[in-house]
């Protein structure tokens, strides 16, 4: 049977974007601009797209959080429950200590590559602006 809509591939554009900052580090064909929207593609790529687990708050006992780990989109974004959808961004998230806030960018081996690609685009893009 055939797949419907949007192929598996589509969903990591992103790191197409990054294989080009990574390409063009060398070159002097692009300017300024284009590194800035790439950089800018990026970001919203790793915010709202990339394939990582929710990361949001299931329960606390005490001390101890515990984190989805569900499938969803972005390191802002929760899984399908609706409760877990911008719990990221909402109140429980000004509430936590760094420690726990940065805590789902390293959840698993997607967010880690998620993460890792916007910091190495970022070095990429400013080092491209100032050449």
């Amino acid at each position: 049977m055939a797949s419907r809509g949007k192929s598996k591939l589509w969903q990591y554009w992103g790191y197409g974007v990054l294989a080009v900052l990574l390409l063009s580090l060398g070159s002097t064909a692009f300017g300024p601009a284009v590194y800035a929207v790439l950089l800018g593609l990026l970001l919203l790529f790793v915010l709202f797209q990339a394939p990582v687990y929710s990361g949001a708050i299931n329960r606390r006992r005490g001390s101890v959080v515990e984190f989805c780990r569900n499938n969803s989109f972005g390191l802002f974004l929760g899984c399908h429950l609706r409760q877990h959808e911008w719990q990221k961004l909402g109140s429980d998230w000004w509430s936590l200590s760094w420690r726990e806030k940065t805590q789902g960018l390293w959840s698993g081996g997607q967010a880690k590559l998620a993460t890792l690609s916007f910091a190495v685009g970022t070095v990429v893009s400013v080092a491209g602006l100032f050449k």
